[in-house]
């Protein structure tokens, strides 16, 4: 289930926007080497924004995972399989399992803090007639909330998502409640597609679901808009 940065008003800095995919071959290098390495080097980004980076996953990032993960407004628009409240032991089994299985979700962290978590996002892969979308799931912590930061890290994982040659349609469910995830979505070119009326609930309250989608094509045009 998505999550919002911030319940103010987010930026929108267009130049803040511009995503590098990871080179193919470094990646490839990486999936040989023993995931669970704790003196492993921390891996190579999938993407780089002016001020972030999204990486896969590292047996150091525990902790700051754990910390940034672990106050109850993260969780409060996600669904429950996200503890609250996010503990060590959580988020070490959050890593192993991501890393052993190789699913597609990712840490984000501060270009000048690579090894500090401070939010985590990822794809949850369609399958049979649906193999050619993923749903995005994301979420950043309160001590970085108000600065533009998952907009940012939305727009990258965007790109990578299209541009990876994995998916045709990207898409999240968002909580009627958190509409600053759902501007968040906007800004970065996925439009409304359809409430679900009373489709959640969660400890005893209601609420509906927002679907925002967007495929490569309506991507392309978006991202072609924003850099003339």
């Amino acid at each position: 289930m998505a999550s919002s940065t911030s319940p103010s008003t987010l930026e929108t800095v267009t130049a803040q926007l511009q995503a590098t995919p990871a080179d193919p071959s470094t990646m490839a290098a990486q999936l040989e080497t023993n995931p669970m390495d704790p003196n492993a080097p921390l891996p190579e980004p999938i993407a780089t924004t002016s001020r972030l980076i999204i990486r896969p996953m590292h047996p150091q990032d525990a902790p700051s995972y754990a910390r940034a993960a672990g106050t109850p407004l993260i969780a409060k628009y996600m669904s429950l399989a996200f503890p609250s409240p996010y503990t060590l032991e959580h988020s070490n089994g959050w890593i192993k399992l991501n890393l052993t299985d190789k699913i597609p979700n990712y840490v984000i962290a501060e270009k000048d803090h690579p090894d500090v978590v401070i939010g985590g996002m990822g794809f949850k892969p369609g399958a049979d007639v649906q193999s050619h979308a993923a749903e995005l799931g994301y979420w950043i912590g309160e001590d970085w909330w108000g600065k533009g930061y998952m907009q940012e890290a939305l727009a990258g994982l965007t790109e990578y998502g299209f541009e990876s040659g994995r998916w045709s349609r990207l898409w999240a469910n968002v909580f009627s409640e958190n509409q600053a995830s759902v501007t968040c979505l906007e800004k970065c070119g996925y439009k409304l597609e359809g409430v679900l009326k009373g489709h959640v609930q969660k400890h005893g309250e209601v609420s509906d679901l927002h679907v925002l989608g967007l495929t490569i094509e309506d991507w392309r045009k978006w991202k072609q808009s924003k850099e003339t």
